[in-house]
């Protein structure tokens, strides 16, 4: 018998290597702040975490057709892109119930095994190389070297890589859900809509991340971005949504009206952090920040959690939870 593939079940949503910039020195544990309100200190390998987030499934004749009707973005090599990540993952899902009704041959674990690899594994790798791509980008920017972005190449993978963790959140997730099980039941086409969007979300939120990633891209000279190097004496904080939409717009009441523009934040580190924005109302950051504009990034960061919040220490946890009062 040959050696099993390994299967991957533990799925992180906020990569694990980013969390550990808040991690304490010499080890890989950081202070967050659970749903109940509880604030503890564990390992980053745990956190943000959930079995089986990037599962897929078998991509059916029915799944491809749904899937192409959701935009796929403005340009033809992102639309190209895209098709052949759809043909991809089709020949690559298609490896899932191939073991089924084989279960009497001699090497069905094997096929099992082969067939269990591809639906927890393959989805989760295509995030691993994606932040494989961002990890020399992020190192630098820890370091305080905005200039490496200046590289073509960084700064697509680091677009790419903010799109992408834009989309990829639990709370996210939850939340389109929640918002589709709300449609009326019973309308004609509308229960179908809903299990295909729950059975291929995990497609959808990757290909709305490639359309913003690229847009992000596209724009890069003209958009503002500003790097925040943090000299005060509060620290950045960061969460299960580390990439937030910080425009005046994003915060509006309205059901169902998306906001108005994007201003990304990212909190880089306790003492780094970055801004995409289309106006200059943030330029004057890169220059200095005051421990109350750190406090206003941080209270964003704790209004757009979704379960946890997590910073250097305990106290940096309650100061923020209580707003700083």
């Amino acid at each position: 018998m040959r050696d099993m593939l390994p299967v991957v079940r533990k799925h992180h949503y906020v990569w694990a290597y980013y969390l550990s910039a808040w991690a304490t020195e010499g080890d890989k544990n950081v202070w967050y702040a659970t749903k109940k309100g509880n604030i503890r200190n564990d390992s980053v390998k745990g956190l943000s975490r959930e079995n089986d987030f990037n599962k897929i499934h078998a991509l059916s004749n029915d799944d491809v057709a749904y899937i192409e009707l959701w935009p796929s973005g403005n340009f033809p090599g992102l639309q190209e892109f895209q098709k052949s990540q759809i043909e991809y993952f089709k020949k690559a899902s298609a490896l899932i119930d191939f073991h089924v009704g084989l279960e009497g041959l001699e090497g069905y674990a094997e096929l099992k095994n082969v067939s269990e690899a591809v639906q927890f594994g393959i989805f989760e790798r295509t995030h691993t190389a994606i932040e494989g791509l961002a990890r020399p980008v992020i190192d630098e920017l820890k370091r305080g070297n905005a200039s490496c972005l200046e590289q073509g190449q960084y700064m697509t993978s680091f677009c790419n890589f903010l799109a992408q963790q834009l989309f990829r959140t639990k709370k996210v997730k939850d939340k389109c859900f929640e918002g589709m099980r709300l449609l009326p039941a019973g309308t004609p086409g509308v229960d179908t809509f809903k299990v295909l969007f729950e059975r291929n979300w995990w497609f959808l939120s990757y290909r709305l991340g490639l359309n913003v990633g690229a847009s992000l891209c596209s724009t890069a000279a003209s958009d503002h971005h500003t790097f925040i190097r943090n000299n005060t004496g509060i620290d950045f904080i960061t969460s299960d949504c580390p990439v937030v939409n910080i425009h005046d717009s994003a915060g509006n009441t309205v059901p169902g009206k998306p906001p108005e523009e994007l201003d990304l934040y990212f909190p880089i580190s306790p003492k780094m952090a970055y801004i995409i924005s289309k106006d200059n109302r943030y330029d004057d950051l890169a220059l200095s920040i005051d421990e109350q504009t750190v406090k206003v990034l941080n209270m964003q960061i704790v209004k757009d959690s979704h379960l946890n919040i997590y910073g250097v220490s305990r106290e940096a946890i309650k100061d923020a939870r209580r707003g700083y009062h």
